[in-house]
């Protein structure tokens, strides 16, 4: 349903675009860029950006262009919604004020820069991440309202290699990609809730298997069109071209590997959040890039406005609320039925001293069961076998109702890690790749 906001939102007007980047450069467009596309490559409600050339290197870029009545426009829309949370939600207030906060830095791309220059190169430093591209700025280039970046390319839009894949689907099953999508999701509600109702997961299929199935699947593909191409110069060209295969369709799947992508998704956030104290708080799907022309693919991440970085004090807390939970989680009743009481009451005493007393949750009855709650959800586990017969929303709006946040000033920062962790989270479950936080 809000996929249409991911990246295409209307697009401004060329000449309206060609001002904005002409005034921040101080010069001609043409005199820095030999091509500039003026059809945009996707479009968000803060700005659009484009495919360029650089006259001087011939480099391939995207330009990064904000709308001129950006800010004026948020500011307005966000103060609209903050009456309307104070009075018919108080209960999240508090997230809210720190998610306003958060997306106010979005308004000047030079912080943007800044960010991605200082992702890119802690990634590049660690030298874990070979599969994983964060775009180089071209500072120079770059102001208030336009950033200039190196093009990944080719690549495409997870969520739009993600589309493909169903159309394909779609296709070989002889129904539309929208029934397919529909019926699918139904299917694996239906397991999820069959299966958490015996307090079991869903069986997942590992990155072993995907990469088997996937060299099976590309050794089959490329064996058809040798065969179509062989067809089409032959018996094709017998028939005069009345009996030729269409070589640009392809109804071969070869799968996204699932696994792999969910765990070098949370593999390069916890590094980010852990090691380096600097994590993108916005990965959705249309930020995330999938570069499939080489082997294996690679993921392209996009777009640091909204970036949030952590002391170390709160890199040290965090670390020790996940540990925490990750050993209450394997001596809960809820994952093994044989663990005596007593055991679990001391672990999930831990977890809650620790968000209590060091975290500096804060909440009006400060009750113990919420906040344990809380804490293996947001650190541990959010899948159908936890949280039945609730799905994430109903077991959000309870915790809330049972006892409602107060105060998070000592620890707003969660409010960002947690929308980041979930919307990771909340894509493995879409793809039937269950993730736990291991970070």
């Amino acid at each position: 349903m809000f996929q249409p906001f991911l990246d295409r939102i209307p697009p401004r007007p060329p000449f309206e675009i060609r001002s904005v980047v002409e005034a921040e450069l101080g010069r001609p467009l043409q005199d820095v860029f030999s091509f500039f596309d003026e059809k945009p490559i996707g479009c968000a409600s803060i700005g659009q950006t484009h495919r360029a050339v650089l006259r001087a290197t011939g480099e391939r870029v995207v330009v990064k262009v904000q709308n001129p009545e950006a800010e004026r426009t948020f500011r307005g829309d966000v103060f609209a919604l903050k009456v309307i949370v104070d009075l018919f939600a108080p209960q999240v207030s508090p997230s809210f004020d720190e998610i306003q906060k958060q997306f106010a830095t979005e308004f000047d791309y030079r912080g943007e820069c800044a960010n991605a220059i200082t992702v890119r190169n802690n990634l590049l430093r660690s030298g874990r991440f070979p599969n994983v591209l964060v775009p180089r700025v071209y500072e120079a280039l770059s102001s208030k309202r336009l950033m200039v970046m190196e093009e990944i390319y080719p690549c495409i839009p997870l969520h739009q290699a993600l589309d493909a894949q169903a159309e394909i689907i779609a296709k070989q099953r002889g129904i539309t990609k929208e029934e397919f999508i529909r019926t699918e999701k139904a299917r694996i509600d239906e397991e999820a809730r069959n299966a958490a109702a015996k307090g079991r997961l869903v069986r997942q299929l590992s990155s072993r298997t995907y990469d088997r199935y996937i060299s099976v699947q590309k050794a089959r593909r490329s064996w058809k069109r040798g065969y179509r191409c062989l067809y089409n110069w032959t018996i094709g060209i017998a028939t005069l071209g009345f009996s030729q295969y269409n070589l640009d369709e392809e109804d071969t799947l070869v799968p996204i590997n699932a696994a792999k992508l969910v765990d070098e998704l949370l593999a390069v956030t916890g590094h980010e959040v852990l090691i380096d104290g600097c994590f993108n708080a916005d990965p959705h799907p249309g930020n995330i890039l999938y570069v499939d022309s080489v082997w294996p693919p690679k993921l392209g991440l996009i777009d640091y406005g909204q970036v949030k970085k952590l002391t170390n004090e709160q890199r040290y807390k965090l670390a020790k609320a996940i540990l925490l939970v990750k050993a209450a989680l394997e001596v809960d009743p809820r994952t093994d039925p044989s663990i005596e009481p007593i055991v679990h009451e001391r672990a999930k005493e831990s977890v809650v001293r620790h968000m209590f007393n060091e975290m500096g949750v804060i909440t009006k009855f400060l009750d113990s069961d919420v906040v344990y709650q809380q804490a293996t959800v947001f650190f541990g586990r959010m899948d159908a076998a936890w949280l039945y017969p609730l799905n994430v929303l109903q077991w959000s709006d309870k915790m809330e109702a049972k006892d409602p946040l107060v105060d998070i000033s000592a620890c707003d920062f969660l409010v960002m890690l947690h929308l980041t962790t979930m919307m990771i989270r909340g894509l493995g479950e879409m793809i039937q790749q269950r993730s736990v936080i291991h970070m």
